[in-house]
């Protein structure tokens, strides 16, 4: 097996979607390559203008580019634009402790080059080397192609550019450094760092436990729901009103997924809708179902996530309940209850709707009333809207512009409606890429959601919709008493382990405080920026290196695979800086000792923010135990 073939079929098991683009390349047409003594030096010439990649050796390039990575010595991920020969590449990933090195590329030619001069095989198994071509890396897809973890590290990067040949490209470079910085700014939003949605969430989700195991599973939904082709998700954007008509008279012939505010508006039009979503965590949201009849909820299929209120359920007057959990915690995959299913990445309700579709394998998936922005009128939602079609006020200072549906000029939304939209964009591109669903906006108005297919509702009711063929109602099946009854022991077993677990950091982590506390008592009352002269290096690394124990026991083990995403709130921020300081060159004594200063610094107030927040789960956890018998 040559070079080229090891990459590719490295490549094909980190699914990387430049394969298909590659495998189509059978010799180089664009670039020449030459070999002057080895296969460092080989230097490429553009034959579209006969300029070089280097313009000195490629060797003596290397080594200088090499210099300037010096003071990158500990960053955990770097950014390159542009791969040149591959061999800088292979050079940096030699330091260990570079986790990821990602690579964006404007030829695809010139990737097919490196691929048959080096031999990466190793690093892309490893996810250590992550290519892309430029033109794939819109923020949709970034957001899960860049590592988690490596977005913890966002305050360290830096897009830096392989050699003076990739100037020409400036207009590329400047717009995917905007989309990386979209993907980071996503991530800090959403990451957010107010911990009372999580520990209100969890409060729901263990309240809900026995009700979500003794209903319907997310896999039976999955296998039951697809009694037509094609799915209307409908929102409550300004727009929806005057797409109910044609609803109305499609209603038999296609399935309707309706976001929880949408029930009244659709109730008062004589269109009821086959699943029903909801995500929010608030009681308010109860409302939706308060307002509409008993009579109505027959036959709906409540699909939720379990971190709802316990009122909202309470005003579900009939009709089937399905909870299932978001696939954006830790803990609810430490459950173990996988059969429940996962949906939910997105913020909304329609996000929700949109990944349910997606699960059940719809043709097609059609979005109505998703405006995403404010109506020409002003208006934040529909005709009808229980809360009012001016919800959302206007806010000149925060509000932004994005581009419209079709293309035409701009129009204004909120920043928690560009979280949605984005919420949207990243499931859609990963439809695109990896299943035939065809997502089509009839919105007809509102913010150009990418990905989509924008076609008038009228044509998609002519060409999509099958008025000869009516849907079946959809009936799910509920668990066995034997089935409840093993599910509840084991996430009985899960949470008292959870519990334990909680305990045991809350011991090593008050210790560890109580002798940071220590040791900044006694050098609080020097100049920090001339600590070096006071404090003893050896006495610092050795209460950081206990800090690295107890890091070690939170992060990346049973501990974190229930409490990571619980806590992470409150810590997210705190982490960014410590990120930064961990990364740090250490090119002398007083540098040792400002970084392990600085660390200890910033972990007093992470022991802080971990105890008070275990003592808040904990808490939770007691006052909520799962009895194991099905009542």
């Amino acid at each position: 097996m040559d070079i080229f073939q090891k990459n590719i079929k490295a490549l094909k098991q980190t699914n990387s979607p430049i394969v298909e683009k590659l495998l189509e390349i059978q010799t180089n047409k664009i670039f020449e390559v030459f070999v002057e003594d080895s296969l460092e030096n080989a230097n490429i010439l553009d034959a579209r203008d006969a300029s070089p990649i280097y313009h000195d050796k490629p060797i003596v390039e290397m080594e200088k580019k090499l210099k300037s990575y010096e003071k990158k010595k500990y960053y955990t991920a770097l950014y390159n634009y542009g791969i040149g020969n591959g061999h800088l590449a292979k050079r940096l990933l030699l330091n260990h402790h570079l986790r990821t090195l990602y690579i964006f590329e404007p030829e695809i030619e010139l990737i097919y080059v490196a691929l048959n001069l080096v031999d990466f095989s190793q690093d892309i198994s490893n996810d250590r080397l992550k290519i892309l071509t430029s033109e794939l890396a819109i923020s949709a897809f970034l957001a899960s192609w860049i590592k988690g973890i490596d977005q913890v590290y966002f305050k360290t990067y830096d897009l830096d550019v392989h050699s003076n040949f990739y100037e020409k490209y400036h207009e590329d470079i400047i717009t995917l450094n905007k989309e990386i910085m979209k993907t980071f700014s996503y991530y800090v939003t959403s990451t957010g760092n107010d911990v009372t949605d999580e520990l209100l969430g969890l409060e729901h989700l263990v309240q809900n436990l026995p009700l979500m195991l003794k209903n319907p599973t997310f896999e039976n939904l999955k296998q039951k729901a697809k009694t037509t082709n094609t799915a209307i998700i409908v929102a409550t954007g300004p727009s929806l009103a005057k797409q109910l008509p044609l609803l109305k008279k499609i209603k038999e012939h296609v399935t309707i997924i309706s976001v929880d505010a949408s029930l009244p508006i659709l109730e008062k039009e004589g269109i009821k809708p086959d699943i029903v979503t909801s995500i929010e965590r608030i009681a308010l949201t109860g409302k939706f179902y308060e307002q509409t009849s008993k009579e109505f909820h027959k036959d709906i299929v409540f699909a939720l996530t379990a971190i709802v209120d316990k009122e909202l359920l309470k005003n579900i007057k009939d009709g089937q309940l399905q909870l299932n959990m978001r696939p954006v915690g830790t803990h609810y995959y430490y459950l173990d209850i996988d059969e429940y299913g996962y949906a939910g990445i997105g913020m909304s309700a329609a996000n929700l709707a949109y990944e349910i579709a997606s699960h059940i394998g719809f043709d097609n998936i059609v979005l109505i009333g998703q405006d995403l922005a404010y109506g020409k009128d002003g208006s934040s939602h529909s005709k009808n809207h229980i809360f009012g079609e001016d919800e959302v006020k206007q806010n000149d200072k925060k509000d932004d512009y994005i581009e419209a549906y079709g293309g035409d000029g701009k129009v204004k939304t909120t920043w928690v409606w560009k979280l949605f939209l984005s919420g949207y964009e990243k499931v859609i591109a990963y439809n695109n890429k990896e299943s035939s669903i065809k997502t089509i906006n009839a919105t007809q108005g509102g913010a150009r959601i990418q990905g989509t297919i924008e076609m008038e509702f009228s044509k998609v009711a002519q060409e999509l919709v099958n008025m000869k063929q009516k849907k079946q109602k959809i009936i799910l099946d509920k668990p066995s008493n034997e089935e409840i009854a093993h599910n509840l022991k084991k996430i009985s077993q899960k949470l008292q382990r959870a519990e334990e677990m909680g305990y045991e950091m809350h011991k090593q982590t008050k210790k560890l405080l109580k002798e940071i506390t220590q040791i900044i008592r006694k050098y609080q009352k020097y100049d920090k920026n001339k600590i070096e002269k006071y404090a003893k290096e050896k006495e610092l690394k050795k209460l950081v290196d206990k800090i690295v124990k107890v890091r070690n026991s939170y992060y990346g083990g049973e501990f974190e695979s229930f409490y990571g995403l619980l806590i992470s709130p409150l810590l997210s921020h705190l982490e960014y800086e410590i990120a930064y300081w961990t990364v740090q060159p250490e090119t002398s004594a007083r540098a040792r000792v400002h970084k392990n200063w600085n660390m200890i610094l910033f972990h007093h107030e992470w022991c802080m923010r971990v105890m008070l927040n275990l003592e808040a789960i904990l808490k939770i956890l007691q006052e909520n135990t799962i009895k194991e018998t099905v009542s």
